[in-house]
């Protein structure tokens, strides 16, 4: 991780000469051999990452050089701040280009003073380097110990997650039922079927009960069972499954030799391989060429935490996600393990309300549940055993013998150097919190985490970190946006937990959640999940003589406010930030002193007494995110323009540009949401060639889409309108190919022809619409619809109809408050994939017959809907009860 830290800083350098150039005569050099000389200690940190997990006095020298490179960046940005503030306006923008001798001569002393400690940081990185000889460091193995010549053979093994006995499963029945059919049925050629999810979620454990199967045992001629892990060797592999074949081979055969002789005994016959526990493609492309593929219906059952690696090996096979298990399905695993040989009898009444509070800290995880079952299954079944259980159930969990976070390590250690800050920075977020994803890649940016890939936005490249955590079985998506991309996520409490450990041993983040951080850690990031103390936890850091703090995050339901005091204390401390999300933090004003944190990439205000904004906000233009939602800010500073580097923009709905504002200098603004319509839009809008998603509000005459139609990046776009108030003719988005959402709220005097909406559209939402003629006949045939939500008296006619063959993709429809609406017919074929139903019209009659036809429909919502309809669906008696009794979730409101 320290060479991550190295990275950080060699960017931080590269910026700094770029930038300063014209400054930096007689230092450039210095500041030129630092970067030379912070590469090659990254290079060497990545060989030692491995060692330093497992050695006191690697872990130590790398601490060493990790805390030089933090001093690194405290420098140059102590640098920053000082030439900013003697120059009188902030570290970027094009003031810098007109920089006069004058100036360049005041400048002297603090680049006299950088140079002289550029210096110091070179000479103790130099120091620390020529102790490796003398503490042993380059002779110490993977596995932590000193090697030696005799010793240059040993491999060093995680240890392998102890394995539920496949008597104590739970909640796999289905599972096992649905892969032993892929095994022994389907295509003849050799397919791969993999089983994926997070460490300890039961993989193994399901592929054994599967491999077990007796109707899997009697359909292939061979069987083999091999683990593979992160240290693999292919000569053990083949080995191992030779020797399970009944074929003993010498220990000295080449491996080459030992791969085509596994491939010749395979040849012809029908086999079944499980190779367990696969970390990558090199393993799999070593091994899968002695598999011989004869049209013979052979199987290969691959276990892997990583989606990737299953599609790698075979793209025509959908993985088998395993799931967590539901809280019926724990408590059973949990009495299983807990209370052995008193299955016939219930837990005791009295540890009853105890043992649930602990199965429910193992949020659904097999492997924790199997754990800490098997702690309680050694105490004495009394209340106060369980419940110091409960109560050091982290440390059980973490720590002791039977700890299973080195277990779930593994996948931290496995990712790439980019991605360990990222899956770090979810120890900040509160626990069990759904975490918005847009968001999060926001502040992945501002925190500089996210690498510049050709001239792919770094937007884009966060969401593809985002989903490689997610194939990673690192975190869980709970929700997706209608084009594929992940909306909310979230990690297992355990992950979050490891998060938090190695954040705190790298100074990378500490957490106030249940217990207070210890302010003498000096970490670079701060989140708050705790209730109340905000500003007494503060105070810790104010005296602080080295403070780096970088990021202040306080996220928990409970608002808490601040005063002007103690917030001009927070700017003066933390003159650093690049971070501060306050969003739980009610605030009445802002001081002037905001305008001295240069540094600031993210900012995210709360307080509906918050009316104004300081002048010197326009000083913060390093700004990338401004989030004021929450606050009652209705007018935005005039010079809002010299903010050049805002990328993302939320204001109170309706909240105005200044008249005069150069709107069109905000050229890199990718989010523009809830703006009040103005001259702006008709005059600038146009130039905001950047946009994805735009959200204009208020009233909409001035808000024509001619200027909108030309911005040809947009994702998302929301027009809406006051009450009653005219959507502006739509004109032809067929251009947008990138723009999937789009939400209409006021009166349209036509709906835009099928050809003129967005090829890609996936959801759209129609309110207020009053449209006269039924707009389904159109609708219906845009081809990738995924979500239609279509109320307010969208349609103000007496019948609808939904042609067989019309929305071939829809997943999701809402009809709410088409209050005209009498009757609807749905012909058959029509919403073959419709999953969700919600209708709400006052005058509906009856459901249509074609509800019958909607067989994957899974729920349905019916809210103030007429006595007439609430009898004809009443269950077993009403006259539309056969059209809907097959979905799952009905719901009358």
């Amino acid at each position: 991780m320290a060479e991550i830290a190295v990275q950080f800083v060699m960017q931080k350098l590269l910026d700094f000469l770029t930038k300063e150039a014209y400054f930096l005569e007689g230092v450039h050099d210095r500041v030129t051999s630092l970067q030379e000389k912070l590469e090659e200690i990254r290079d060497l940190l990545k060989h030692f990452d491995g060692k330093r997990r497992k050695n006191v006095v690697v872990k130590r020298w790398v601490g060493q050089i990790r805390e030089v490179a933090y001093d690194a960046e405290d420098i140059i940005d102590s640098y920053i701040f000082n030439i900013a503030q003697q120059r009188g306006e902030t570290s970027a923008g094009f003031m810098r280009i007109l920089g006069s001798f004058s100036r360049r001569i005041t400048d002297i002393p603090a680049i006299r003073q950088v140079g002289e400690k550029i210096s110091d940081i070179e000479r103790r990185l130099n120091e620390i380097l020529s102790n490796r000889p003398e503490l042993g460091i380059d002779n110490i193995s993977a596995s932590g110990e000193a090697s030696s010549s005799s010793d240059q053979s040993y491999t060093w093994r995680e240890k392998r997650a102890p394995i539920t006995e496949e008597a104590d499963v739970v909640g796999v029945e289905d599972e096992t039922e649905t892969l032993v059919g892929r095994l022994i049925e389907g295509d003849v050629r050799r397919a791969v079927i993999s089983i994926t999810g997070m460490g300890g979620i039961g993989k193994t454990t399901l592929a054994k009960k599967v491999y077990n199967n007796v109707d899997v045992k009697k359909n292939f001629d061979f069987h083999a069972w091999v683990s593979v892990s992160q240290e693999h060797r292919l000569r053990e592999i083949f080995l191992s499954i030779l020797k399970s074949l009944g074929r003993n081979e010498r220990e000295t055969t080449a491996e080459e030799d030992l791969g085509k002789q596994l491939y010749d005994h395979l040849e012809g016959k029908k086999y079944l391989v499980v190779i367990d526990d696969i970390w990558t493609r090199d393993a799999w492309n070593g091994l899968v060429s002695a598999f011989p593929d004869r049209q013979k219906g052979s199987r290969v059952l691959l276990t892997t935490r990583k989606v990737e690696i299953a599609k790698y090996a075979d793209a025509q096979s959908m993985p088998h996600e395993m799931h967590f298990l539901n809280k019926s399905e724990s408590w059973a695993l949990f009495c299983k393990k807990a209370l052995p040989g008193n299955l016939a009898l219930p837990c005791p009444a009295n540890l009853e309300e105890l043992g649930r509070k602990i199965v429910a800290e193992c949020g659904g995880l097999p492997l924790a549940i199997a754990v800490i079952g098997g702690v309680l299954s050694r105490k004495e079944k009394s209340v106060n055993d369980w419940y110091k259980v409960l109560t050091s159930l982290k440390w059980h969990l973490s720590e002791s013998e039977d700890a299973i976070s080195g277990i779930l390590a593994l996948s931290y250690h496995d990712l790439p150097y980019y991605l360990k800050f990222c899956f770090l920075y979810f120890g900040a977020f509160p626990e069990d919190s759904e975490i918005q994803v847009d968001n999060l890649i926001k502040l992945w940016i501002a925190e500089g985490f996210v690498q510049q890939r050709g001239e792919e936005e770094l937007e884009d490249v966060a969401e593809d970190y985002v989903e490689e955590l997610i194939n990673r079985s690192m975190i869980q998506v709970m929700k997706r946006n209608s084009n594929g991309t992940a909306r909310k996520c979230h990690i297992h409490d355990l992950l979050r937990d490891l998060s938090i450990a190695n954040a705190k041993e790298e100074r990378f983040l500490d957490v106030y959640g249940k217990t207070a951080p210890t302010s003498s850690t000096k970490p670079r990031r701060l989140a708050i999940t705790a209730s109340g103390g905000l500003q007494k936890i503060l105070q810790a850091y104010f005296g602080q003589k080295k403070n780096r703090l970088r990021s202040l995050l306080r996220y928990n339901d409970e608002r808490e406010e601040f005063e002007t005091p103690v917030l001009k204390s927070l700017f003066g401390a933390f003159k650093f930030l690049r971070v501060m999300d306050l969003r739980y933090v009610k605030l009445t004003s802002l001081p002037d002193e905001i305008g001295s944190l240069i540094q600031l990439r993210y900012l995210c205000l709360v307080g509906p007494q918050l009316k104004n904004l300081p002048s010197t906000i326009t000083r913060l233009s390093n700004l990338q995110t401004f989030n004021l939602w929450s606050t009652n800010i209705k007018m935005l500073p005039v010079d809002i323009w010299k903010m050049e580097q805002l990328r993302h923009l939320v204001v109170k709905y309706e909240c105005q540009f200044s008249e005069g504002t150069a709107v069109h200098r905000l050229s890199n603004l990718q989010t523009l949401k809830y703006i009040g319509a103005g001259s702006w839009t008709e005059d600038e809008l146009e130039k905001l060639i950047n946009l994805r998603e735009l959200s204009i509000c208020g009233d909409l005459r001035m808000a024509s889409s001619g200027p909108i139609s030309k911005l040809v990046h947009l994702r998302s776009l929301c027009l809406r309108g006051g009450s009653g108030s005219f959507i502006p003719a739509v004109e032809s988005f067929s251009n947008h190919h990138h723009l999937y959402n789009m939400d209409l709220s006021g009166r349209l005097e036509k709906l835009p022809d099928l050809h003129e909406f967005p090829p890609n559209l996936t959801k759209l939402h129609l309110f207020g619409s009053k449209l006269e003629q039924d707009p389904m006949g159109t609708l219906e045939k845009l081809p990738n619809l995924r979500i239609l939500r279509y109320g307010g008296d969208a349609y103000v006619t007496k019948e609808m109809v939904f042609s067989a063959g019309g929305f071939p993709l829809l997943n999701d429809l809402i009809i709410w408050e088409c209050n005209e609406l009498e009757e609807w017919r749905v012909e058959e074929g029509a919403m073959p994939n419709l999953t969700s139903l919600l209708i709400s019209c006052k005058r509906l009659k009856m459901l249509p017959d074609g509800m019958r036809h909607l067989t994957n429909l899974q729920e349905l919502n019916l809210i103030e809907m007429p006595e007439e309809l609430k009898e004809r669906v009443r269950e077993n008696e009403g006259e539309d009860w056969l059209k809907i009794r097959h979905i799952p979730s009905l719901n009358l409101y």
